[in-house]
C-alpha cells in the first residue's frame, strides 16, 4: 500500500477538471487540426482533382516526415520534453495563433497548400510528442496551442468564415 498515490480531494471542481476539461483539451487540440485538414482537403477536391491531390499531399507530407523522425530519430521529439513548462506553453500558444493566422490568410489559396502543411505539421508534432514523451511533459504544448486557437477566435473570429 506504500506505492499508492495520495487521493485528490473529491469535489465537483476536481472532477470537472480531470474528467471533462483536461480530456477535452488533450483530444480537441489535435481533433480541431484534423477537422480543419479534412475540411480543406475535401474543399480542394471540390474545386478539382489537381487542387485536391495537392491539398492531400500537403496533409500527408508532415505526417510522413514526423513518422520518419519518430521511427528513426525519436530523441529529436524527446527533446521537446526538456523545454521548461511555461516556455513550451507560451511557444505553443504563439504557434496556435500563427496557425490560425495562416488558415485565415491562405486557406483558399490556389497555389501551394501552405495551410495544409502548417496544420498537418502542428498535428504531427502534437500526436508524436504525445507518443514520444514520458508522463505529462507534452501537455503544455496541447494547452498552449488550444489557448492560441481560442485567443485567435475570440479576437479575430473563426478563420474560415468570411
Amino acid at each position: 500500500m506504500a506505492d499508492e498515490k495520495p487521493q485528490e480531494p473529491s469535489n465537483w471542481g476536481a472532477w470537472l477538471i480531470h474528467q471533462l476539461i483536461h480530456p477535452f483539451a488533450v483530444s480537441a487540440t489535435p481533433g480541431f487540426l484534423a477537422i480543419l485538414m479534412v475540411y480543406l482537403a475535401f474543399s480542394a477536391f471540390a474545386r478539382g482533382f489537381y487542387p485536391g491531390v495537392r491539398s492531400f499531399a500537403g496533409v500527408l507530407l508532415p505526417l510522413i516526415v514526423v513518422t520518419f523522425i519518430f521511427i528513426f530519430q525519436r530523441e529529436l521529439l524527446e527533446k521537446l520534453g526538456t523545454i521548461p513548462l511555461f516556455a513550451s506553453f507560451f511557444a505553443a500558444l504563439v504557434v496556435g495563433l500563427i496557425v490560425m493566422f495562416v488558415v485565415q490568410l491562405y486557406a483558399r489559396s490556389p497555389t501551394v497548400p501552405i495551410t495544409e502543411l502548417v496544420l498537418s505539421g502542428s498535428f504531427s508534432l502534437l500526436v508524436f510528442s504525445y507518443a514520444s514523451l514520458r508522463g505529462n511533459k507534452m501537455l503544455s504544448y496541447y494547452y498552449g496551442m488550444i489557448a492560441g486557437f481560442l485567443l485567435y477566435i475570440i479576437f479575430f473570429g473563426f478563420p474560415l468564415l468570411g
